[in-house]
C-alpha cells in the first residue's frame, strides 16, 4: 500500500510529489517535471474536518493523499488523450476532491488508474 500527495512543506522537497510506501516507511520525493507517476487500485482520500478548516482560513496542513496498491515510477511521460480528464484537491478553494474544472466531490472515489504529469493527476 502506497500514499501519494504533493508535498507543500517548506524545505528541500517543497513542491514535489511525495510517495510513501506504507508497509515499510520508506519516502520517496520526485520532481513532478521529471518523473510520472502510475498509480494501480486508488482511491481518494481527504480528512474532510481538516479541509473545511483550510476553507475557512486556517493553515494548510496534510489533509488529503491517494491510497494505492501499486506504483511505478517512470521518466517517461503517459499520452494524454482528448478522452483524460484531471482530478484537483486544493482546500482553499473546494475542501474536497474535485475534477479539472473544480466540479463534483470524488472524495474516497475509487479508480483502477491514475497518474501524473506535472503537477497533475489524471485518469480515463
Amino acid at each position: 500500500m502506497y500514499k501519494v500527495r504533493f508535498h507543500l512543506a517548506q524545505g528541500e522537497n517543497f513542491m514535489k510529489w511525495q510517495v510513501k510506501n506504507v508497509r515499510t516507511g520508506d519516502v520517496e520525493y520526485l520532481e513532478p517535471e521529471k518523473y510520472t507517476i502510475a498509480m494501480h487500485v486508488c482511491k481518494l482520500r481527504n480528512q474532510k474536518a481538516t479541509a473545511e478548516k483550510i476553507n475557512e482560513g486556517a493553515n494548510k496542513t496534510v489533509c488529503a493523499w491517494i491510497e494505492c496498491e501499486k506504483v511505478l515510477i517512470t521518466k517517461r511521460e503517459i499520452p494524454e488523450s482528448p478522452i483524460d480528464w484531471e482530478l484537483r484537491f486544493n482546500p482553499r478553494i473546494k475542501p474536497q476532491w474535485t475534477d479539472g474544472s473544480g466540479e463534483g466531490d470524488y472524495d474516497n472515489q475509487e479508480f483502477d488508474f491514475l497518474w501524473t504529469k506535472g503537477r497533475k493527476i489524471l485518469t480515463t
